[in-house]
């Protein structure tokens, strides 16, 4: 078997060196059917390692119950991408983050029995039943693929075996010499703190899990250099800065590769907010060139980002409203339904040469680095970055946003200048002294090299119109870089040399023909699908045969009409009158129901006379949106997100109240990861007090561990000095006191503490709006009758906490309103197909579900649906959840950024009707949607 290690430069599998340039894509959030036309449009991006994270959540849905079959078969996506010839790069967590619902977390962890003995559950530290529980998860996990990796120990994989690709395939990834593609595993994922502690009874024991299921490749943890995890490499996880980050890697650990874990292409998208589009394709194209000019490897974060299918999408801690969209298009380089656009034309640029020259860039040298001018990212003018290497020497031309220069001059090691051409492009990227293959030496070349094929043909581009010069083996030849859409093709010397423009490049694809020019990409046969403005495609053999073909761009269809809509409604659900509602004992979690994703109806049978008195009234940490009816009429939506309410309403809640509790997605990161969703809590009546003006005092900071594990931007043991607001208030009897603590300023965390014991963060990392319920009752409370300190106490000391008093409100709960009523649940479905009938027979002002059909023509262009005229709900085709929708509040205020909603191609029918479902919460009927075909996707 292979045998795998690293030093300071690169990996090294079987003697051989390897420079990974990697790409996320998470299965999960693609149909299976389309997981390898997604691996390939990385491969053919340039990318030769797929990096993924592994969703607990997503496979053990109940406690011991895994599931790795269709979409969730891990197994099958890994040997796809080594049939593909790329790496793999495995992050199994058991904590991931990536905008998943409760940052993979299973729901159903706050249902584990625990015991005075064990210890509560708390989840990303250590414990005896969380650790029970990631124990089982990741040895579930590493029976799936710990024959699939380089060193698998499975005798019957070896070369030539299950994984045997074509020679050249793999542009330097992986070959099928080993037992599987994986070259790297990752533990946990961006435990941003420190502590002796969590490190020796948590990391170790994560570590002690994965070495014992089998994980015989080397591992990464990605902390920003906060944890340090026993024998695991450093990663760094940002979108810019990125050359500075990986250089102190490098001083930090000058035995181990650098590594970017997360360069992110792009952004996620939340509800309420504009689409993030910020990085454009020259900023993309810089900041990956900053990463290579530093001999680091690059991981993009996202390549593709795929779709948040039914509710696996999560909650952030940017506020209220951080709710994550069903697309996770990220603006990453391949779009959301697999359209390509400028990014990923960039990517190709720069990402095909490192993989292509991926053994010079496997041999650079990180240490002595020279000083050059650092960030800045708009307003530098052209910055040089030289990195000598044992085969070879980078050089690196990275220009600020605001800089215009079309050309620089280099003067080169031995004296002589160079005139570099960089057109619009913020990077440019050359190479000195490579040998290619046995066929020459490049001394030097003013165009960027781009692939060197089958040990024959040097692709290099420019701008149009450039003097190109290119020196091989001592003869400088010119070079004129086309103008138009013919590739200059020559011989000089024993090699083949194609030389392109930058339009031509963007529109190439390296085949196992050669290179194909006038192409929008290699279809399933590997053959080239024709490119919209290039009727004739140019094929280049190694040895410089060149051919022309003539090709054509069909045109799509017309979308698919939609039938005319049946409805059902959900009137005995909203009433209570539905015969489905069981008894259960009062409040609980959607999860402690049996409802780890979707909705969930409660009903509340309320007959004491004071419930009719229309009262201020709350439900603590509750979450995270509660529809309550009375009467079968919509009082008020309470909780988070556009539409909702946070603070106290006046209720009456006599007779039959129901409650549809709305799971929008678990917090994925944060001090709060995986908080509970659901009816949590009775109904309490409050009145509001007057905090007051705090004593405001300057003082070492509380230990903020004495609250968890974890506390994000925290060394264990570190006292800072910080602000601390202090309030006296006295507790009237035995009424429990509940604190509301509102979105603070970016970088700004503090410890909520009660007569001087820490209870809570709140601010960084936590949420826009943090609850902590004093109650005097509970075992252990620090609340006590009488005077008690209120206290917050700020990370850092700065005068102006003080203004942040008025964050902060205080309620007294003067009883439970909903105490001794009687409780029932049933869990939120499709309802039966005999239960639909006409449209017109509705209350236009309830929930409900409609159901329509279409017939679906083949086409190369994705079919999305226009959910535009719809409230807030859920799309279904063929009966699988497309995902979450929100387009308009109940009072029809408009909610960006997403009204177009994918619906994947393997989901279709051929051949026979379409059944396209939706329920909405507002019960807006769909008459006015529609389909329509969407290349680049719903914001594009």
């Amino acid at each position: 078997m292979a045998e795998i290690s690293y030093d300071k430069q690169a990996f090294v599998v079987g003697g051989r060196r390897v420079f990974l340039v990697g790409g996320a894509l998470h299965y999960p959030r693609i149909p299976r059917e389309l997981w390898r036309d997604r691996i390939r449009a990385a491969k053919q991006a340039g990318l030769n390692c797929i990096e993924t994270y592994v969703f607990w959540n997503a496979h053990e849905k109940a406690p011991g119950e895994f599931d790795f079959t269709g979409d969730l078969n891990l197994r099958r996506f890994v040997e796809i991408v080594g049939e593909e010839g790329l790496w793999c790069w495995l992050r199994p967590g058991p904590y991931v983050c990536a905008e998943w619902d409760g940052g993979g977390l299973p729901a159903w962890l706050e249902t584990v029995p625990t015991t005075k003995k064990s210890g509560p559950m708390k989840i990303r530290e250590a414990g005896e039943p969380f650790l029970a529980a990631c124990s089982r998860y990741i040895s579930a996990v590493m029976a799936q693929v710990k024959d699939l990796q380089v060193v698998g120990d499975d005798p019957n994989l070896r070369r030539g075996g299950a994984f045997q690709v074509k020679p050249g395939d793999a542009a330097h990834g992986y070959r099928g010499e080993g037992g599987g593609p994986i070259l790297l595993m990752q533990v946990e994922n961006e435990w941003f703190s420190q502590s002796d502690k969590q490190h020796d009874e948590y990391h170790r024991q994560l570590v002690r899990y994965l070495r014992e299921g089998g994980c015989r490749v080397p591992l990464n943890a990605c902390n920003q250099l906060w944890q340090p995890v026993d024998g695991a490499i450093h990663t760094w996880n940002a979108s810019a800065d990125l050359s500075a980050s990986v250089r102190q890697l490098g001083v930090v650990q000058p035995d181990a590769p650098r590594m970017v874990s997360e360069y992110w292409t792009g952004w996620f998208d939340q509800w309420g907010g504009a689409h993030a589009d910020g990085v454009d394709a020259q900023k993309h194209l810089y900041r990956l060139a900053s990463i290579l000019s530093e001999g680091a490897m690059p991981n993009l974060f996202m390549f593709h980002g795929g779709t948040n299918f039914g509710f696996s999408g999560g909650r952030t801690v940017n506020g209220d409203n951080a709710f994550m969209t069903t697309s996770y298009d990220y603006d990453a380089p391949l779009r959301e339904a697999g359209g390509r656009a400028e990014k990923f034309a960039a990517t190709k640029r720069l990402c095909t040469f490192a993989s292509q020259f991926a053994p010079v860039l496997a041999c650079l040298e990180p240490t002595g680095r020279a000083v050059t001018i650092q960030g800045g990212e708009e307003d530098h003018p052209p910055a040089v970055i030289h990195a000598p290497g044992k085969l070879g020497d980078a050089v690196f031309i990275l220009r600020g946003e605001k800089d215009k220069t079309a050309e620089v001059t280099l003067q080169l090691p031995d004296g002589r200048g160079l005139p570099v051409p960089l057109g619009k492009s913020r990077a440019a990227w050359l190479l000195l002294n490579v040998k290619l293959g046995d066929a020459a030496t490049l001394d030097f070349t003013n165009l960027r090299p781009w692939a060197f094929v089958d040990r024959k043909m040097l692709v290099l581009y420019g701008p149009a119109g450039a003097a190109g010069l290119l020196s091989l083996d001592g003869a400088l030849h010119p070079l004129a870089v086309p103008t138009g859409k013919k590739p200059h093709v020559c011989k000089v010397g024993p090699v083949t040399v194609a030389v392109l423009n930058e339009n031509q490049v963007d529109a190439s694809y390296l085949a196992t023909s050669g290179l194909i020019v006038g192409a929008g990409k290699l279809d399933e046969a590997g053959q080239p699908v024709p490119l919209k403005g290039w009727a004739t495609q140019t094929h280049i053999a190694p040895d410089g045969a060149v051919q022309s073909v003539r090709a054509s761009v069909s045109k799509p269809p017309a979308a698919p009409k939609l039938s005319a809509w049946d409805y059902a409604d959900c009137a005995a659900l909203i009433d209570g009158s539905d015969e489905r509602y069981e008894p259960i004992a009062g409040p609980a979690s959607l999860a402690q129901l049996g409802v780890h994703e979707g909705y969930g109806w409660y009903r509340i049978a309320n007959t004491k006379p004071a419930a009719a008195r229309a009262t201020k009234t709350v439900a603590p940490h509750s979450g995270d949106r509660l529809h309550v009816y009375r009467n079968g009429k919509l009082d008020v939506i309470l909780g988070r997100s556009l539409g909702a309410s946070r603070d106290p309403e006046s209720l009456s809640l006599a007779g039959d109240v129901v409650v549809l509790a709305d799971h929008l997605g678990r917090f994925n990161y944060g001090q709060r990861t995986a908080e509970p969703v659901g009816l949590r809590s009775h109904f309490c009546a409050v009145k509001a007090i007057k905090l007051g003006k705090p004593v405001v005092t300057t003082e070492p900071a509380p230990d903020p561990f004495e609250v968890a594990g974890l506390i994000y931007y925290r060394r264990q043991g570190q006292t800072p000095l910080g602000t601390r607001l202090a309030w006296t208030v006295k507790l009237a009897g035995k009424k429990p006191l509940l604190l509301r603590g509102m979105a603070l300023p970016p970088q700004v965390g503090a410890t909520v503490c009660v007569n001087a014991k820490p209870i809570g963060r709140i601010g960084e990392h936590t949420a826009g709006e943090n609850e902590f319920l004093l109650d005097p009752t509970e075992e252990e409370s620090p609340v006590k009758t009488g005077n008690n300190e209120l206290a917050v106490h700020f990370d850092s000391a700065d005068d102006a906490h003080a203004a942040l008093a008025k964050q902060f409100t205080l309620f007294q709960v003067e009883s439970p309103r909903t105490e001794k009523s009687e409780w029932a649940f049933t869990p939120w479905t499709m309802p039966a197909d005999d239960a639909f009938g006409p449209i017109g027979d509705r209350n236009p002002s309830q929930p409900g579900w409609f159901r329509c059909t279409f017939e679906a023509s083949p086409s190369e262009a994705p079919l999305f649906f226009d959910a535009s005229t719809l409230s807030k709900g859920q799309v279904f085709l063929n009966g699988r959840n497309v995902g979450r929708y929100f387009c308009q509040t109940a009072t029809r205020a408009k909610v960006p950024p997403q009204s177009l909603y994918y619906l994947p191609e393997p989901w279709l029918n051929a051949g026979e009707p379409n059944v396209l479902t939706v329920f909405d919460e507002h019960g807006f009927a769909p008459t006015k949607a529609k389909l329509a075909y969407k290349p680049q996707g719903p914001f594009h």
